[in-house]
């Protein structure tokens, strides 16, 4: 009767981790403009989709974008039909996929393991800061890092060991998948994980097992290349190999360089695992080093987080997210130490003092935003880059209850820290600190993002909203962004798919009989207060707009 009753409740858990998932990542979604640049960029790449029709070829500015495929796009595209062209659409995909994650990864932790692992894994990964961060957020990352994730371990599980073709088949279409989400990254860390795997185990296995795994990857990159090429081989039957070529020397140039000025130190992925993940990186710290045999499921775990934060280590473009796939292996590697520390009760008083750091940090982290936004006046002389010193002039109104936050999870966090440390409850103290982080993020996103966002962007995108009815040009010069397509809603020029954005200097010099608006940052609006083609028409605390002035209303030279 027990046994059955338990069954029962396994049946059931998958469904309340969904419905809570739903209840954690949905609310607030919309309550903060989108971020330049990833997510107004994806969120416009969609919005033009839905705007003309063309849902085969991503474009940005109503021009060939080659940065990334479609396939996160198109959900995006489809939540904007649904809920319309807004910040609420543009994340609600990522909602989606965070309550599809906890359930799954429950389902694999205890196909693995038991019941016991799955929940673990599930808390960990949503009792962190950036994984839960990332279902919040309008990046692509969720989607792709899930797809991989579930190529690598489902011939690992237990109903897909014994059927090889099945097996490879599964794999192979979400990693294709994978492939047409972010690109051809996705095979290369799949591969890199899985041949790894397979060195290590040549002089552990007979030749007969080896080639049938090696048939296996071949299997599994033949439906790979069938699925990716759903997408990858229409637009070359339509268009031909130039677009694929621009996007190939793309991703050779985000590993070969720090593209658009992202760059950064060796252990700059490392050092964002350790602060963004805990509590759940303190808790998988000693595992990751562990040489011990292991179940092949939890070696290629390890392999792929390796894989993951060297490679990307390696490249010279850092972008927090790029690492985000490690969240995945750290989470369940941290689920199987917790689970060891559960069944030994115990815990040693090292990690104990690293988890009150961890609380420590993140308290000061949470604190510090709105600590400088109440104090801003005194700060302000102090500031010497004269941008920032701008920016943070916009009219933010700060209350003081937002320091509440960062309060209330040091002392829910440390409550969790003290059970733990009583060692009276280790189930209750996980919870705890699990509970914390989901806390910190539920309430930091709607009540500080947005005063954060007021600093960094909200000036000059409630100008770009102010025009969204009127048929204008606006364009930011000398810095990259996104938001003035977005913001303002611009249409498809008459002449899409053929247009051709016309330069900076053809707009100064009259090409367009629209009125014309420029945005600049302040060494940029120095030069361009010079240029008698152009009026500055506002401050915007960092920012100046300048109007083109018709050349038939310039003065004479």
């Amino acid at each position: 009767m027990l046994d059955n009753n338990r069954r029962l409740i396994d049946q059931y858990i998958p469904l309340l981790l969904f419905v809570i998932g739903l209840l954690i990542f949905v609310p607030f979604l919309g309550a903060v403009h989108l971020f330049d640049w990833d997510e107004i960029n994806f969120a416009e790449a969609a919005r033009e989709m839905v705007l003309t029709g063309e849902y085969l070829r991503v474009h940005i500015d109503y021009q060939p974008f080659w940065e990334k495929p479609p396939l996160f796009l198109w959900m995006q595209a489809l939540s904007m039909k649904v809920f319309g062209m807004n910040e609420f659409a543009a994340r609600f995909p990522n909602a989606v996929c965070g309550a599809l994650t906890l359930p799954l990864l429950f389902i694999i932790g205890r196909s693995l393991h038991d019941r016991l692992t799955g929940l673990l894994w599930t808390l960990m990964y949503v009792g962190s800061f950036l994984p839960h961060f990332y279902f919040k957020s309008g990046i692509i990352d969720p989607w792709f890092n899930l797809f991989i994730m579930l190529g690598i371990i489902i011939p690992m599980l237990p109903k897909f060991k014994h059927r090889v073709t099945l097996s490879a088949m599964s794999s192979g279409f979400f990693i294709g998948i994978a492939v047409l989400t972010k690109g051809p990254v996705a095979y290369l860390l799949v591969m890199m994980t899985l041949g790894i795997l397979l060195i290590l185990d040549v002089y552990k296995k007979s030749d007969i097992q080896l080639a049938s795994r090696f048939l296996w990857l071949v299997k599994m990159s033949f439906v790979t290349a069938l699925t990716a090429s759903l997408w990858f081989g229409i637009e070359i039957l339509r268009n031909g190999t130039w677009f694929i070529e621009e996007f190939i020397q793309y991703q050779i140039r985000l590993f070969s360089t720090g593209d658009a000025g992202h760059s950064g130190p060796f252990y700059y992925h490392a050092l964002i695992l350790l602060i963004g993940c805990f509590p759940a990186s303190l808790f998988a710290f000693r595992s990751l080093f562990d040489r011990a045999e292991k179940p092949m499921h939890d070696r290629v775990m390890l392999i792929l987080f390796w894989v993951t934060l060297i490679l990307f280590s390696i490249v010279k473009t850092k972008i927090v997210h790029y690492s985000s796939l490690c969240y995945l292996p750290l989470t369940y590697i941290s689920a199987l130490s917790i689970r060891d520390i559960l069944q030994k009760q115990t815990i040693s008083k090292r990690l104990l003092s690293a988890l009150g750091f961890g609380i420590f940090l993140w308290t000061i982290l949470l604190l510090i935003v709105p600590i400088i936004g109440l104090n801003l006046q005194a700060i302000l002389p102090n500031i010497r880059d004269e941008f920032a010193k701008l920016n943070l002039g916009a009219p933010i109104i700060w209350h003081g209850y937002e320091v509440g936050i960062g309060i209330m999870y040091m002392i829910i966090a440390g409550f969790g820290v003290y059970v733990l440390y009583s060692q009276k409850s280790f189930e209750k103290g996980m919870m705890i600190l699990g509970i914390s982080t989901i806390f910190a993020l539920m309430t930091f996103l709607p009540i500080i993002a947005p005063k954060i966002e007021g600093y960094t962007q909200g000036s000059p995108i409630a100008f770009y909203e102010s025009k969204k009815s009127q048929d204008v040009l606006i364009y930011p010069t000398a810095y990259k962004s996104y938001a003035h397509l977005f913001y303002s809603g611009k249409l498809p020029p008459r002449d899409f798919p053929n247009y051709n954005k016309p330069t900076d200097e053809d707009l100064m010099n009259g090409a367009s009989k629209k009125p014309v608006f420029f945005m600049a940052k302040v060494k940029r609006a120095m030069e361009l207060r010079k240029d008698p083609r152009l009026e500055p028409i506002s401050d915007l605390h960092g920012f100046t707009v300048f109007r083109v002035i018709p050349s038939t209303k310039r003065p004479l030279q």
